[in-house]
C-alpha cells in the first residue's frame, strides 16, 4: 500500500514508559508493517545524554530512533505530535502537522510546567514560557492539518474547540499482545477474591473504599514487570479504576481481557460508552455517599464471579478487535486507498 507521505515522524518524550508512549511506538511499527518498508520513525524529545530510550519498546522499533535534528521538514513528510509535546509544533514550517490526542486532561494539566521541566530541562522550559510558546498551545489545534483522537472524550473536546470534522480522524490503540495472546487460558485461570487497583490513579477515593472494607483483599499494581502485571490480572476477580481517565486507558482493558470484572468512575473517557464499554451498572460517581454501594457491588462480583464475568463479554470482544481496527485506521490516515 502506498503512503501519502515520504517519511512519517512520530515525536515521543524519551525515557517515559506509559501507555501513551508505548502507543507512539506501536504507530511507528504498524505504519512500517503496512508499507513493508521503513518510512515511519520515532523522534525522541529530551536529553539523550541523561536518559536512554526505554528498552521495553525495542520490540516495536529495534534500534531505530531519531532526534529533532534528524527530521526533514519537507512538504512530503508528516510530523505526528502528541498533545503533551505541542511546544515543538511551530518548529516545523513545511511538513504536515498531525496532533494526536492521547489525553485531554494533560493539555490542561496545572503541572504542565513541571512535566515539561522533566522532559526538556529548566532552561528550555523557561525559554518556552518567556517566548509565549505554551500560551499559544490552543492556536496549534486550529493550525494542525489533522487532529487525531484516541478517545471519543477527546473528539468532544475538539468539537467544542470548533475543529471541523474534515480535520478530525479517529486513531485509537490496542493493548499489548501479551494480554490478548491466549484469552481463553486467562479466563480459565484460577481466580482469587482479590481486588486490584492502580495506586497512581484515583487513590484518594480508592483509599476510602479500602478503609470501608477491611475484610476484603486489595492489591496495588505498582513496580511490576509486564509479565507480573499479567499474572496478577489473570489471578484476580476485580479491577477498579477511580482515576481521571484522561484518555481511553489501557489498564481497564488489560484487566478485562485477563478475566477481571471492571468498576470505574464516570470521569473523562469513562463516562463515554464508546471508550469504556462496560455496563453502566459498573460505573459510579466517586462520591462519599456511593462508597457503600460500590462495596456492595464489589462483594456481589466476588461472590457471583462466574455469572458476573459474562457481563464483560462484549467488552472483551471489542478489545480483541482493536488491533485490526488500529491497522485499518492507520491505512485511512496515512495511506492511499487501493
Amino acid at each position: 500500500m502506498q503512503s501519502k507521505f515520504h517519511k512519517i515522524y512520530v515525536l515521543c518524550p524519551i525515557g517515559t514508559k506509559t501507555g501513551g508512549t508505548e502507543l507512539l511506538h506501536q504507530l511507528v511499527y504498524q505504519i512500517n508493517q503496512i508499507a513493508h518498508k521503513q518510512i515511519a520513525h520515532i523522534v525522541y524529545l529530551g536529553d539523550l545524554n541523561e536518559v536512554k530510550p526505554a528498552p521495553a519498546f525495542k520490540e516495536y522499533i529495534g534500534s531505530d530512533w531519531l532526534t529533532l535534528k534528524d527530521v526533514e521538514d519537507s512538504n512530503e513528510n508528516v510530523i505526528v505530535i502528541p498533545e503533551t509535546s505541542l511546544m515543538e509544533f511551530n518548529k516545523f514550517k513545511n511538513a504536515k502537522r498531525y496532533i494526536w490526542w492521547l489525553s485531554v486532561d494533560n493539555f490542561y494539566n496545572t503541572n504542565y510546567f513541571s512535566r515539561l521541566y522533566r522532559q526538556y530541562g529548566l532552561l528550555h522550559t523557561l525559554s518556552g514560557y518567556l517566548k509565549g510558546v505554551f500560551k499559544n498551545r490552543t492556536k496549534c489545534i486550529k493550525k494542525a492539518d489533522i487532529n487525531m483522537y484516541q478517545s471519543y472524550y477527546a473528539k468532544v473536546f475538539l468539537r467544542n474547540n470548533k475543529i471541523p470534522d474534515t480535520k478530525l480522524a479517529y486513531l485509537s490503540d490496542y493493548v499489548n499482545d501479551l494480554y490478548t495472546a491466549d484469552v481463553n487460558k486467562a479466563l480459565q485461570h484460577a481466580k482469587k477474591d482479590i481486588i486490584l487497583y492502580n495506586p497512581k490513579k484515583g487513590y484518594e477515593f480508592t483509599s476510602k473504599l479500602i478503609a470501608a472494607s477491611p475484610s476484603l483483599c486489595w492489591v496495588p499494581l505498582i513496580n511490576l514487570t509486564n509479565d507480573e502485571v499479567k499474572e496478577k490480572l489473570i489471578s484476580s476477580k476485580i479491577y477498579v479504576d477511580f482515576g481521571t481517565h484522561p484518555g481511553k486507558d489501557r489498564f481497564p482493558r488489560e484487566a478485562a481481557i485477563s478475566g477481571c470484572c471492571i468498576l470505574t468512575d464516570k470521569k473523562g473517557a469513562a463516562k463515554f460508552s464508546e471508550d469504556v464499554r462496560i455496563p453502566e451498572e459498573y460505573k459510579f460517581e466517586d462520591k462519599d455517599e456511593n462508597v457503600s454501594r460500590i462495596i456492595d457491588k464489589i462483594k456481589f462480583c466476588l461472590t457471583n464471579y462466574n455469572d458476573v464475568i459474562k457481563d464483560f463479554g462484549s467488552y472483551r470482544e471489542y478489545i480483541l478487535g482493536e488491533k485490526k481496527s488500529f491497522k485499518s485506521d492507520c491505512e485511512k490516515i496515512f495511506f492511499i486507498g487501493e
